[in-house]
């Protein structure tokens, strides 16, 4: 009041007349707020309610694709070609009434947020139209083939009384018609991949309704990619294979027995070896030799390499049964092969090396049943208590290293009358079993219980495309670990023990990633009778081991212990080692545990985000390890049986 005594008559005027108008414009901004707060609203309203008349109209469709689901599901279950044709047909047909549906609202792509949406929806469509394709096109292809793979609705009157071998004979013969067909399905996978990748799992809540939306978008851009990277390394696989089961010339192996009771590196100790000749897809053994006998005709003495100098027993020089010290197969093959064509008189010219443990053989057996080899006995895949292992093994063991009174020589030598016994049993076998020899066949090289190398430059590339060659990978897309041990003069102890790998991935506010990896071995079974004088087969006895871990290329160990020697670090096959060694001071006894620990940081920072990736590769010749990995408060717990992917989000 006192500031309005002072103003003069003008002045006071003025102020009067603003003070009535800003009453007016207050109410001018709040009339207009209130006018765009409505028409919002009734915009937003309309939306959802089309949005709702949209989710509606989809709401029957939902359930119809769900049925087709579970239908196509129980086909593959069943492994009936024709069934599962015929659902994909009627998905496809579903898929088309619900796209037109959708393009009724194709409005939907010019609003905001709920363009992506759409636009995600269609991809989706467009992705399982292309999917659903490729179904009926690999029907059509592997129908001819449908008994080999162990499944229903092949020509069952073209098959009649044929034979395991003339069935092979047909697959070998008429592969360059498949490939043509493998060509037109990775286009569509391709297809498939692109219209899936173009949507992010991100954008979507990670649950809806029970359902882990998130997870399942992830899914199946992780299966699309999968299924079309299968297709685009199997189609080099097929284009050489014909030459590789010697449809135009014969073709001649080195077949390898590994002992992966007494492991190394590349599945296990080199016990015999043998000469196959495969003609038309039908393999003939035609030679048979312990691998001793390599050796003295060989007959050089080369000083060791450091690691047999330092941990092997009673070894003092560098034989051809221990060159098998690199995990990569390709690596360890290519010197003994090397010796083998160059400097062994009358040694067969071979195209390449296929390698086998116990377990494949063991894997054959089971489908089998109890085979016998002239001059060696029965073998089976029954478990013998002995061992708590098939009979094959322990017998395979027996023959090998328990002490007789009498001089037996090659007695190493049974693994390639074993493989013709098998392979004659397999080949006349009624075509019923075929497709269970099959997968045995496929799930042992998946498993790396069975290796191939192969001396021509573009089958090599083949068989690695496909991962069937036991290479070191590489992997650039993040974490990566192979875990690679080798038995040095420790009985026959890995029959026995059990390894479970545990490891704790944490991130540090700068992104910097840091691992800690738990490796137990543990042997709970009783000791054998190693004594010379009571003449028992010495299966599990003190086990000394020269281990090496396999991590990304520049890592830092921070710390290791379980080893009795200081850590080596160094880089070979692309990545950096951390190797060690117990057994000499503190060997892991029979019913006993030894763990290994290492703490180390990796050479890049976490990248939030992306996906944190792990390629964790299993070593030849080992059946499985126990996972156990932490990331971030994520949790996953699996058996390795085979290389593997692991993914965090």
């Amino acid at each position: 009041m006192k500031e309005k005594e002072n103003l003069s008559f003008e002045e006071e005027k003025k102020l009067e007349k603003k003070e009535e108008k800003s009453p007016s414009r207050k109410k001018i901004w709040l009339k207009c707020i209130l006018f765009f707060g409505i028409l919002t609203l009734l915009i937003f309203m309309g939306i959802l309610g089309i949005s709702l008349s949209f989710i509606n109209t989809l709401k029957p469709e939902k359930a119809v694709i769900e049925q087709r689901l579970q239908d196509f599901k129980a086909a593959i279950k069943e492994q009936n070609l024709q069934k599962a044709k015929e659902i994909s047909q009627q998905t496809q047909a579903d898929i088309k009434r619900i796209y037109e549906k959708v393009q009724k609202y194709r409005f939907f792509s010019s609003l905001p947020i709920l363009k992506t949406y759409y636009q995600d929806l269609n991809h989706g469509l467009n992705a399982a139209t292309a999917g659903l394709k490729t179904v009926d096109m690999i029907v059509d292809t592997i129908t001819p083939y449908a008994d080999i793979l162990g499944l229903k609705g092949g020509n069952k009157e073209k098959a009649q009384g044929e034979t395991t071998l003339d069935r092979v004979t047909f697959v070998v013969t008429t592969l360059d018609k498949v490939r043509p067909e493998l060509e037109n399905i990775g286009q569509e996978l391709e297809v498939a991949r692109k219209e899936i990748d173009q949507i992010n799992p991100n954008a979507y809540p990670e649950e809806i309704a029970g359902i882990r939306l998130r997870d399942k978008i992830a899914q199946a851009i992780n299966l699309l990619d999968e299924a079309s990277g299968f297709v685009n390394n199997a189609k080099p696989l097929l284009e050489v294979m014909p030459d590789i089961m010697g449809v135009n010339s014969p073709r001649y192996y080195f077949l390898l027995s590994q002992n992966d009771a007494e492991l190394r590196p590349t599945g296990g100790f080199m016990t015999a070896y043998g000469i196959l000749k495969v003609d038309k897809g039908k393999i003939t053994p035609v030679l048979s030799e312990d691998i001793y006998s390599l050796d003295a005709a060989w007959g050089k003495k080369l000083p060791p390499p450091e690691p047999i100098k330092k941990y092997h027993k009673n070894v003092f020089y560098y034989y051809i049964r221990d060159m098998n010290l690199s995990p990569d197969f390709a690596q360890s093959m290519k010197p003994i092969m090397d010796i083998y064509q160059n400097q062994i008189p009358g040694a067969y010219k071979v195209n390449g090396v296929i390698a086998v443990d116990t377990q494949f053989l063991a894997s054959l057996l089971k489908v089998l049943g109890t085979i016998g080899v002239p001059e060696w006995g029965n073998f089976s895949a029954e478990i013998d208590k002995r061992c708590d292992c098939p009979q094959v093994v322990y017998r395979l063991e027996e023959l090998a290293d328990k002490p007789v009174s009498t001089l037996k020589t090659s007695r190493k030598a049974v693994i390639a009358p074993l493989m013709h016994s098998i392979l004659a049993n397999a080949f006349n076998s009624p075509k019923e079993k075929i497709g269970e020899l099959f997968s045995t066949v496929l799930t042992s090289i998946r498993e790396k219980h069975l290796l191939i190398y192969l001396l021509d430059e573009n089958e090599q590339k083949a068989v690695e495309a496909f991962n069937l060659g036991g290479r070191v990978r590489n992997f650039d897309e993040g974490d990566y670990q192979l875990l690679v041990d080798a038995n040095f003069a420790g009985a026959k102890s890995n029959l026995f023990i059990k390894q479970k790998i545990e490891e704790k991935i944490e991130v540090s506010p700068e992104g910097e990633i840091n691992k800690t990896v738990v490796i137990t071995y543990n042997n709970p079974y009783p000791p054998s009778d190693c004594s010379l004088l009571t003449g028992g087969l010495c299966l599990n006895g003190l086990y000394r081991n020269w281990f090496r871990f396999y991590v990304p290329k520049g890592s830092v160990l921070v710390e290791m212990t379980g080893s009795e020697v200081t850590p080596l670090v160094y880089e070979e096959s692309g990545k950096t080692v951390f190797e060690g060694f117990f057994g000499d001071k503190f060997p892991l006894r029979p019913q006993s545990m030894a763990k290994v620990s290492l703490k180390y940081k990796l050479p890049f920072k976490y990248d939030s985000s992306k996906p944190y990736k792990i390629l964790i590769q299993k070593q030849p010749g080992v059946e499985k390890y126990d996972m156990v990995i932490e990331f971030k408060g994520q949790k996953q717990e699996f058996e390795l049986r085979e290389d593997k992917e692991i993914v965090f989000k």
